[in-house]
């Protein structure tokens, strides 16, 4: 079978979407040797080192189909070349498929917060993204002949926003990268020590921007006994639209500035020291379609602090503790716990590690190969 993948987020510095397709990649194209694989690129992408193609791989190609804006390239540029590679199954791993080419397509859509979280979105700087992502993830979903997504609360958003039938989405969860299942080395610890001073850390882990809720993680952080203390607040994360200002504002109001470390992207080496040395990780977001962060630092033990919303408990399981997003008191009684309890914190560094267990890109990958399967199948 011939399978093409939109491998264009599978560039430079990944997001969530990039690693999901990396990390899927690497697996699928180990799994399934027999099949051809056509990974399509625009022409100034350079695939992210973490896509490990095999040297010399004559089932795996890479493709560059150029073209501006994006709208052009997938709806003009790329029905043509899937046409010439005679591609069997296409899969878009965001929301964007070529409507034009009339094939079996898979798109993978982890959530709608575009929709739900849509005030968060309405800026200067996001909203043309906000604006290609709300019109083009409808059409997607309904010309999909599979929708993949990462959790059930995510299926029953596409059913309810988007009116997808049921019979049509595949719930596969994300997992962590295996790379964060080994301890951090001498020099990952390193280079956390020259963010954090040594000092003790609450983690975030994601983009910097008003979806993430981290208003309410600095107000809980500040209404907590941990400035006292002076441990530090890491967020650690790409920050596209000057979102970082905002919070460095706020945490001077709340006089905690001097303990509000925004180190930016950071490389998954220093990201590993980072989860490895966290006094716990926080994902406080309104919602989230899966949230790999928190599978990640599990399987670095860190203890789990979560937001109660969407497919974050699904995800948490017993592996962590959750909170109500909106409010900062009952954020900050658990951070408070965190720090003073250390039985808690072992418990919950436990229960982490063993919650990490039940993800793995290799059943992912598997999983996914069914779909492609069926999606030919008609």
């Amino acid at each position: 079978m011939r399978i093409g993948f939109d491998a264009s987020v599978a560039s430079g510095q990944p997001g969530g979407t990039g690693t999901y397709a990396v990390q899927l990649l690497n697996a699928l194209i180990g799994q399934r040797p027999e099949w051809t694989f056509f990974l399509y690129f625009r022409r100034a992408d350079q695939p992210n080192p973490l896509l490990t193609l095999p040297a010399g791989n004559a089932n795996v190609h890479r493709v560059t189909v150029p073209g501006s804006p994006n709208t052009w390239r997938v709806q003009v540029a790329l029905p043509r070349r899937l046409r010439q590679d005679g591609i069997d199954v296409y899969h878009s791993p965001g929301p964007f498929l070529p409507i034009r080419w009339r094939g079996p397509k898979v798109v993978t859509i982890h959530d709608l917060n575009i929709y739900l979280n849509v005030r968060n979105w309405l800026r200067p700087k996001t909203l043309l993204a906000w604006a290609d992502l709300a019109v083009q993830t409808p059409f997607s979903a309904r010309v999909a002949s599979r929708v993949i997504t990462a959790s059930e609360a995510a299926r029953a958003d596409l059913r309810r926003l988007l009116r997808v039938r049921p019979d049509a989405i595949r719930v596969i969860p994300d997992a962590p990268d295996p790379f964060f299942d080994a301890s951090p080395s001498p020099a990952e610890r390193s280079a956390v020590h020259e963010i954090t001073s040594g000092k003790p850390y609450v983690l975030f882990v994601g983009v910097l921007s008003p979806q993430k809720n981290l208003r309410r993680l600095l107000l809980a952080f500040a209404q907590s006994s941990l400035p006292a203390e002076g441990i530090n607040l890491v967020l650690a994360g790409r920050d596209e639209s000057d979102y970082g200002a905002v919070m460095q504002q706020l945490a001077r109001r709340l006089k905690i500035d001097s303990l509000l470390k925004l180190p930016g992207y950071v490389p998954r080496s220093t990201l590993r020291g980072l989860y490895a040395g966290a006094l716990c990780l926080v994902l406080p977001s309104h919602g989230e379609g899966f949230g790999l962060p928190v599978v990640e630092a599990m399987a670095l033990g860190a203890p789990i602090l979560a937001a109660n919303r969407q497919a974050i408990p699904e995800v948490v399981g017993e592996g962590g503790l959750l909170f109500d997003p909106t409010d900062s008191a009952e954020l900050a009684t658990l951070l408070n716990r965190v720090w003073l309890d250390a039985p808690l914190r072992k418990d919950l560094s436990e229960r982490a590690r063993l919650r990490r267990k039940d993800f793995s890109w290799e059943k992912t990958a598997a999983l996914t190969a069914d779909v492609y399967l069926e999606a030919a199948r008609g």
